[in-house]
C-alpha cells in the first residue's frame, strides 16, 4: 500500500536556542518527518540559534541528507555571523544556499517552530 504524502512547496522551520550536545540530538528526533517528506524546499531559519557544536552540525547534515535523497532543497536564512562562520569552517556552507531576505515567513506554505530543551 502506497502512503500519500501531501506536497508542500515551501516548508519553513524556525530553530531557537543552543544546538549543543543533547539539545541538538533531541531536536533531530523532533524534526517533522511527515512534513519534510512532502516539501520541495525547506527553509531553515537560524535567527534565534545562539551557538552550535558538532552535535548541532550533525543534525544539520542529517537534515540535508534526508532532503537531498528525496530531491528537496535546503536553504538557510537569518544565520547569525557566529553560526555562519562555524558552518563555513567545516564546509557545510558549500552544500546549502544562504537565502537571507528571500524566504520570509509570509512566503512559506507552512511554518514550524522548534526550540532547544529549556533548562530548569
Amino acid at each position: 500500500m502506497k502512503r500519500h504524502v501531501e506536497t508542500i512547496a515551501r516548508l519553513r522551520i524556525e530553530l531557537e536556542g543552543d544546538f549543543w550536545g543533547q539539545d541538538a540530538l533531541s531536536l533531530a528526533e523532533r524534526l517533522p518527518l511527515s512534513e519534510l517528506a512532502g516539501a520541495k524546499c525547506v527553509v531553515l531559519s537560524l535567527q534565534k540559534v545562539y551557538r552550535i557544536d558538532e552535535s548541532g552540525l550533525a543534525m544539520l547534515v542529517r537534515l540535508y541528507s534526508h532532503l537531498r535523497v528525496r530531491g528537496s532543497r535546503l536553504h538557510l536564512v537569518d544565520v547569525p555571523v557566529s553560526v555562519r562562520e562555524t558552518l563555513e569552517r567545516i564546509g557545510f556552507s558549500h552544500l546549502v544556499s544562504y537565502a537571507d531576505g528571500r524566504f520570509g515567513p509570509e512566503l512559506s506554505d507552512h511554518t514550524i517552530a522548534l526550540g532547544a530543551q529549556l533548562r530548569a
